[in-house]
């Protein structure tokens, strides 16, 4: 009975989602053309595709489509005060086809059927940070799957904005300085992170993307794209956090931090997956990675310092992969060995020879004359 009643609450859940995101768009559509948007409205618009979709199943004539009415023209750029719950537009991602209404505020009543607008950030086409909300297992479980330069459109009462994904980045929830305003204008996602993990989620997963265009009144301008600033700095310097981005070729490695490599030996860029090994030389083992698929992380911790580290790959080309680990309480030097692109310019010491290897031109021991062999381990 209790699985029934689950069942019925996911599948309500799931509906009402779908009811509101249809109708939003809707809304939005009709007030772009200037036309009001009522309930009424609505229900006969829907009913007539509905007509339209059991006629074509059975093969009849459509009826004659009436002529558009006269549009009132575009609406002011200067949009209207916005209260918790208002519209507030759609948001795209066409390479994931996402496409999902905002709505403002990012209480559970919003983000159960929408995405919200976070309270006190910027509007799209104001100078600032817009941030984004929404729940990692319903409307933004394909963000998982977003990368570099993939492309967001924001469509809003005032225009059109087209945004370019620079990085992703994964922090705790108290890091709220990700909603920080910059010098130029761009967009935050947040979700829960992991993606699958069941209750509660511990970490938030952050998208930063720049603005690129923005259309108004039939205009499209292009945005001026400043230098770009590290996001790994600004990330270790909020929160001790280090992110080092990586690119190994097939059957090549590379040592990633101190003591940490990573090895590739297959890359299928038709699936997006990987085979591959990382080395742990501090704990002096092996993690090997079978079917790796991009943006599903790897979370180990060491043996002696129980340091929480992610390997995360982004891309995975024809003979190549990239990506990223992620050091959590990363110490300065390692920060500063990965600034120098992952090698180390201070003398090595020569290993200290093994007992074996010490005497191993002897012809034995001196005190039963056997001679030495490795031992096994």
């Amino acid at each position: 009975m209790a699985g029934l009643v689950a069942i019925g609450v996911w599948a309500w859940s799931d509906i009402r989602s779908a009811v509101y995101q249809d109708w939003g768009s809707w809304v939005l559509d009709r007030r772009l053309r200037g036309e009001p948007a009522t309930v009424s409205r609505y229900l006969n618009d829907k009913k007539g595709q509905i007509a339209e979709a059991v006629r074509g199943w059975f093969g009849s004539p459509s009826a004659p489509k009436p002529p558009p009415a006269p549009s009132a023209g575009p609406p002011p750029k200067e949009p209207p005060a916005i209260a918790n719950g208002d519209l507030v537009g759609r948001l795209v991602i066409p390479r994931l086809h996402l496409n999902a209404i905002v709505r403002e505020g990012a209480g559970e009543d919003t983000l159960d059927v929408a995405l919200g607008h976070i309270p006190h950030t910027a509007f799209p086409g104001e100078k600032g940070n817009v941030g984004i909300a929404g729940h990692r297992d319903t409307i933004f479980r394909s963000l998982r799957q977003i990368g570099k330069d993939d492309l967001i459109q924001f469509q809003t009462l005032s225009g059109k904005y087209a945004y370019e994904v620079e990085s992703t980045e994964i922090v705790k929830p108290s890091d709220v300085g990700v909603l920080d305003a910059g010098d130029h204008a761009e967009i935050t996602l947040v979700t829960c992170y992991p993606f699958y993990y069941v209750g509660s989620a511990p970490d938030r997963f952050i998208v930063k993307a720049r603005l690129v265009s923005e259309s108004s009144a039939g205009q499209e301008v292009a945005a001026t794209k400043a230098p770009a600033v590290p996001r790994e700095r600004e990330t270790a310097a909020r929160s001790g956090i280090q992110r080092v981005n990586f690119q190994v070729s097939e059957n090549h490695s590379r040592e990633l931090v101190p003591g940490i490599s990573f090895g590739l030996s297959r890359a299928d860029a038709g699936r997006r997956r990987a085979n591959g090994w990382m080395w742990v030389m501090p704990d002096r083992r092996t993690i090997w990675l079978r079917d790796q698929a991009a943006y599903e992380p790897v979370v180990f911790y060491g043996f002696r310092d129980g340091q929480k580290r992610e390997l995360t790959i982004t891309r995975v080309s024809e003979n190549s992969v990239a990506g990223y680990l992620t050091v959590y309480g990363e110490s300065r030097a390692a920060a500063e060995h990965s600034r120098r692109g992952g090698t180390d310019n201070k003398r090595r010491r020569r290993p200290r020879p093994t007992p074996w290897a010490r005497r191993a031109d002897s012809p034995g021991c001196s005190a039963c004359r056997r001679p030495y062999t490795r031992p096994a381990f």
